[in-house]
């Protein structure tokens, strides 16, 4: 009986590993695209990207196979909704 429990009390820890890895991903993706597009000189864009890599081979390093793969998704999902170039709205001017 107390295996079940523990189990279910594994399982529902690795799905909520998951997630907050996956948020996490998309958290560092918005952080280091906000501060590559602010940043003024070429050297602060760099130590913004080396330490970007450095995360990701940290994390590697250190987990698990699926909780990295939700980061990876995560950081996926924030380089294509921020890094899009934004779109002109012409037909809100035609309207006016």
């Amino acid at each position: 009986m107390p295996t079940i429990v523990y189990d279910i009390i594994n399982l529902l820890a690795s799905i909520l590993r998951l997630i907050g890895m996956a948020f996490l991903g998309v958290g560092i993706g918005w952080l280091s695209l906000d501060l590559l597009r602010k940043a003024q000189v070429w050297q602060l864009q760099a130590i913004v990207f080396v330490a970007l890599v450095g995360l990701v081979i940290a994390l590697v390093d250190f987990l698990a196979w699926g909780a990295l793969g939700a980061f990876g998704i995560g950081l996926g999902v924030a380089i294509f909704m921020w890094g899009m170039p934004k779109k002109q709205k012409k037909e809100e001017e035609k309207a006016s």
